[in-house]
């Protein structure tokens, strides 16, 4: 099995991601040539913006297209999922059940830039316990500076949440001390693209993998790897 990608904005239109369905076939295009086989369609879905059902016939319609645009090419297959952002309540929403990965017990989660404090912790956990999905934090090094990061780190530690970082930010200078820290300590699961076009934030999956072999040895590399590929057989083997 080849490369897995469980974060991008490869769904033209939808939100901040992919302008067009031609930019969506250059993006699936550079990720093939990076041993990307399966990509996980993730678009932005805010509460305080717009209802579950009508996000999904967008993001459907979307889908639709793409995939009769790619009938028939080699390119990676496309799955469903999104990443959803923080609202107050969230523990309690069994409706964000219905914008897993692909259907699955994984939800993307964003978290707000903000003071991460005890009621976001609150509602994590109810995510769990209550609404029975694993959250995996989106991009969690960028929340790194915010106050209550640690307790983020504590769930990690603890299993009950797991963690993924974007590619670019273990080879960019904004973000790649904390990026490399988080991977060293044992904090991050998943390494993913986040790609939104094929300039501003294009896949660098493979470069991110290489960069980690380079600093930590091919068994850190094979871990993230394996990881993904474990979290893709969960998935679907279900």
């Amino acid at each position: 099995m080849g490369l897995v990608d469980i974060h991008s904005h490869i769904l033209h239109g939808v939100d901040d991601g992919s302008k067009s369905l031609q930019m969506s076939l250059e993006i699936l295009e550079m990720m093939k040539k990076q041993g990307i086989t399966d990509v996980i369609a993730t678009p932005h879905f805010d509460a305080f913006s717009e209802s579950i059902e009508d996000f999904n016939e967008k993001v459907n319609t979307a889908l639709t297209e793409l995939n009769s645009a790619t009938a028939g090419l080699d390119l990676p297959n496309i799955h469903v999922g999104c990443e959803v952002y923080y609202f107050g309540g969230i523990g309690k929403s069994y409706g964000i059940r219905n914008l897993t990965l692909a259907g699955s017990e994984y939800l993307l989660l964003e978290l707000p830039f903000t003071t991460i404090d005890d009621n976001i912790i609150k509602d994590i956990n109810n995510l769990c316990s209550t609404v029975g999905v694993i959250p995996i934090i989106a991009h969690i090094e960028r929340y790194h500076r915010f106050k209550g990061f640690k307790k983020i780190l504590k769930l990690i530690e603890s299993g009950e949440i797991l963690a993924q970082v974007n590619a670019p930010s273990i080879l960019d200078s904004h973000f790649r001390r904390i990026t490399i820290k988080l991977i060293k300590k044992g904090y991050v699961s998943y390494i993913a693209t986040d790609s939104h076009s094929t300039d501003r934030r294009p896949p660098m999956l493979e470069q991110a993998l290489n960069e980690i072999e380079r600093l930590f040895g091919k068994t850190q590399r094979n871990i993230i790897v394996k990881n993904l590929n474990n979290l893709y057989n969960n998935i679907f083997s279900k």
